[in-house]
């Protein structure tokens, strides 16, 4: 039995012990024994689609594509794999699910925005979020999102009419972060805010060195932001709607050139 990390704040980098931290909440222990882990194999998906690629030893990523799609990860350590976000829809989901060597046992999600969080219908594991972002699925779940002149084009490109939305509450919540070990690679998992929204979180892959970044610059960047980002020890950067991972210098470039704007 493996156990996936905890409800409540996380005050460092350390994975908590299950025992010592029922003082701060109660944990979720998830039995992934029926759920082996099978070799890595490598994916070559028909040209038509968006392909899933083997981006680090542990990370596979799924490009951004139309009509809003954001970058998918999944990271697969010895014990379990982990999704990050979930998509726009069961459908977006799916193609990244039927890409990846082995199925997420959860999903962490960066932020609630639709086009992140309405595919975790798809995922069979619990949701893990920020406490901000479990707020907003609760609202989101009541919303009413049939009438088309009430939601957005994208919306409507991605989820035709009739429109069936299934907004998935949160299972796992965190305030200022929490460590996830799969097994031989780590995900740190940060809340940073920010101007595009304020529930927005980072995840740092250990040891790939991969910082995946969800929407978090895609407005403002303030010092505290760029500090918040550039703090990591990341050499590949994953953005929500950036069609390449980018290297360091390529992100503080990016970075430069968003703040010049401002």
């Amino acid at each position: 039995m493996h156990h996936l990390l905890s409800r409540g704040p996380v005050a460092d980098d350390r994975l908590c012990d299950p025992h010592e931290a029922e003082e701060i909440a109660p944990i979720r222990v998830l039995d992934l024994t029926e759920n082996p882990v099978h070799p890595l194999r490598l994916i070559h998906n028909e040209p038509t689609l968006l392909s899933v690629q083997r981006i680090t030893e542990h990370v596979w990523w799924m490009p951004p594509g139309p009509p809003d799609r954001p970058s998918l990860c999944a990271v697969v350590g010895k014990h379990w794999t982990v999704a990050l976000d979930a998509g726009s829809s069961r459908a977006h989901t799916r193609q990244f699910l039927d890409g990846l060597p082995i199925q997420p046992r959860a999903v962490v999600y960066t932020h609630s925005h639709w086009d992140h969080v309405f595919g975790g219908v798809e995922i069979d594991g619990p949701v893990i979020a920020h406490t901000l972002t479990a707020e907003k699925l609760v609202e989101m779940a009541a919303r009413d999102w049939t009438d088309d002149a009430s939601v957005g084009e994208h919306i409507r490109e991605e989820l035709p009419a009739p429109r069936v939305v299934e907004v998935r509450p949160a299972d796992i919540v965190f305030d200022d972060g929490l460590v996830l070990d799969l097994g031989g690679v780590r995900v740190h998992v940060r809340h940073v805010g920010g101007d595009h929204a304020e529930d927005s979180s980072v995840m740092f892959v250990e040891p790939d060195a991969v910082l995946f970044l969800g929407d978090a610059l895609c407005d403002a960047i303030d010092d505290r932001l760029e500090n918040a980002v550039l703090s990591w020890s990341a050499s590949h950067y994953v953005e929500g709607h950036h069609e390449s991972v980018s290297t360091r210098q390529e992100l503080e470039a990016i970075i430069a050139e968003q703040r010049g704007l401002q």
